[in-house]
């Protein structure tokens, strides 16, 4: 089992570290209009997107990007045997223990018999963040200076933030482009410490024959799942460790793409001193829309099976006013 380094993170007086102000400034300047909310990555996508999309299905075959969410009770055990191995190793570490809930999903089923007649329904509670569950992130969920990115007040969401139900509305659908980083490297899988370098971004990029348009899907895939399946577990974002994933070179990569939205399975390396997330925190400067925890692996495989690296990506939230983030089955066709 892989055990991460701790990182410590550091008092600053600017939330954001200055490579990212300086992203987060760029952007203000070429996407915002006085007077007009930023709705961020999410608007770049508009018809030409989508019809790039369209154009790369030519199969006709659909692949899921969700991981399951478990709920049978008799293999949330193993579940809950992650969640205190995860805790183990945060307090080897010197860390407290992750909070209670993460990570979770709690559903409740009725049945109801009434002669030769049945009906059912239920009532379900989630994280809508962690590692464990695929997710879209809202633009409510990284903020700085008391805003999310748009702006809007961090206080709107008490109240009334509707990014949700805006980027619903709008239509997450769009062209995708996969990029094999554990092919670039020829290894199973991204480890901790070794951050995926822009070079290997441009490789990955490179590989596929296309070119990343601004609006486009950016899916990263960097071997978790088979990391997982040899017994070691993904950090948390609940403690400062270093980790798999994407750094700060990869992060301003991602930002002078310019993608609708990205998905990934690993998620932000923390390799940096404050411990900071990279990737995560283009949500404020950039107003990222990013999809976690995505299963990549059979779709990387299926893809290359057909020989392609293209496809048309649906990600369509559920439309929740003032939610953070919602559970979210990615679909890619091609």
């Amino acid at each position: 089992m892989t055990i991460e380094q701790t990182i410590t993170p550091a008092t600053e007086t600017d939330p954001l570290e200055p490579w990212l102000r300086t992203i987060a400034t760029a952007h203000e300047d070429k996407r915002h209009v006085a007077g007009v909310q930023c709705r961020g990555s999410v608007a770049l996508i508009d018809s030409a997107a989508r019809l790039r999309g369209v154009a790369a299905v030519h199969l006709g075959r659909a692949v899921s990007l969700e991981k399951e969410v478990e709920t049978r009770p008799d293999r949330l055990a193993d579940g809950r045997a992650i969640a205190e191995a995860e805790k183990a190793q945060w307090q080897r570490l010197g860390m407290s223990d992750l909070p209670d809930g993460h990570g979770s999903v709690n559903l409740e089923v009725t049945v109801g018999i009434h002669g030769q007649h049945a009906h059912g329904g239920d009532v379900i509670t989630y994280d809508a963040h962690g590692v464990h569950n695929t997710h879209l992130d809202g633009l409510a969920h990284i903020g700085a200076n008391a805003s999310w990115h748009g702006p809007i007040p961090a206080e709107a969401s008490r109240t009334d933030e509707d990014t949700m139900v805006n980027w619903a509305q709008h239509g997450i659908a769009t062209r995708a482009v996969v990029l094999d980083i554990p092919a670039v490297r020829g290894v199973d899988w991204v480890v901790a410490g070794e951050p995926v370098t822009a070079a290997e971004l441009d490789a990955a990029l490179a590989a596929t024959g296309v070119d990343l348009i601004p609006g486009d899907a950016l899916v990263i895939y960097q071997g978790r799942d088979r990391y997982e399946a040899a017994g070691n577990i993904y950090p948390s974002g609940a403690a400062a460790v270093t980790r798999p994933g994407v750094g700060a070179e990869g992060a301003a990569w991602i930002a002078a793409k310019e993608p609708g939205l990205v998905l990934w399975d690993f998620h932000d390396a923390r390799n940096n001193e404050r411990g900071s997330l990279e990737v995560h925190s283009l949500i404020y400067a950039i107003g990222l829309c990013l999809v976690d925890n995505c299963l990549l692996g059979p779709a990387v495989a299926r893809l290359k099976e057909a020989d392609v690296s293209t496809g048309f990506l649906v990600a369509a939230p559920t439309a929740i006013h003032r939610s953070t983030g919602v559970l979210i089955n990615p679909l890619l066709l091609y």
